[in-house]
């Protein structure tokens, strides 16, 4: 069985912000990332029910996943959040353990150091309007893979990170493991959340490896941690089937944080 918050995760990692700031830029790096705007102790939880399909395109079984995603640290090096998951197969419910996932301030795991090159400045076109931008370029070498970043970004227009191209490769870049896409296809469209209609942003996640392609249209929210309201989802494999889809709908969250509990928070954390 799948990790059951896997998915809501992978979401937040090809959707946050850049890192510490480069010369002559301001220090937002925070804002940028869909958790670090919040206060530590915000947290959500949202509902992912996914179907899997034979080869005639049939659902041969569908599992539900609960998962509550708290903030637990904000610091120099990025955001610490803990996961509860609890998932529902064939009608029997599975908890999984409490895990800890500490994330830099673009994804990558905090024990890679990126290297990070002066941000050109550049384009993006959103709903046919061409939209300024910096363009940042980080890579990150692990052990086993090395992983190059190219964000677009702009603090003009939510969610900032108005596109991000990922590419993973074996360590001596011959071999490309992954790429991953990011882009704000809408702005500004109409979302209903707790009675009100709110203005919300639509961004398209396209992520290939050796077995297929998963394609996701998210919709996101500035004022919801992790800034995910909902998605739709599909897996696709290397002949086009459709092996797997997915939906995701957000139950319920606090924004404000839980301002009493005993978290270090970065000094950085309130820079524009």
């Amino acid at each position: 069985m799948r990790t059951p918050f896997l998915g809501v995760l992978t979401l937040a990692l090809f959707c946050p912000g850049v890192l510490s700031a480069v010369a002559g830029e301001p220090d937002f790096s925070p804002r940028l990332h869909p958790w670090g705007r919040f206060e530590p102790g915000a947290w959500k939880v949202v509902r992912v029910l996914t179907e899997t399909l034979d080869d005639r395109g049939q659902v041969v079984s569908t599992s539900t996943a609960d998962t509550r995603t708290t903030l637990l640290d904000l610091d120099d090096d990025g955001v610490t959040l803990e996961v509860h998951a609890c998932v529902e197969v064939a009608g029997k419910r599975f908890q999984a353990e409490p895990q800890t996932v500490k994330q830099g301030f673009h994804g990558e795991a905090t024990t890679a150091a990126p290297n990070q090159g002066d941000p050109a400045d550049g384009q993006v076109l959103v709903e046919n309007r061409k939209v300024g931008c910096k363009v940042y370029r980080f890579e990150a070498a692990g052990l086993q893979e090395k992983t190059t970043f190219n964000l677009y970004c702009s603090m003009g227009l939510f969610p900032y990170v108005l596109k991000r191209e990922c590419v993973t490769t074996t360590p001596d870049g011959k071999t490309v493991l992954s790429e991953t896409g990011v882009e704000l296809v809408a702005t500004e469209m109409p979302v209903r959340l707790r009675g009100e209609t709110r203005n919300g942003s639509y961004v398209k996640t396209v992520h290939k490896n050796s077995k297929g392609t998963v394609t996701t249209l998210a919709v996101l929210l500035p004022d919801v941690p992790g800034g995910i309201v909902s998605h739709t989802s599909k897996e696709v494999d290397t002949n086009g089937r459709v092996v797997r889809r997915s939906t995701l709908e957000l139950l319920d969250y606090k924004a404000e944080g839980d301002h009493g509990a005993n978290r270090r928070r970065s000094s950085r954390r309130g820079k524009p």
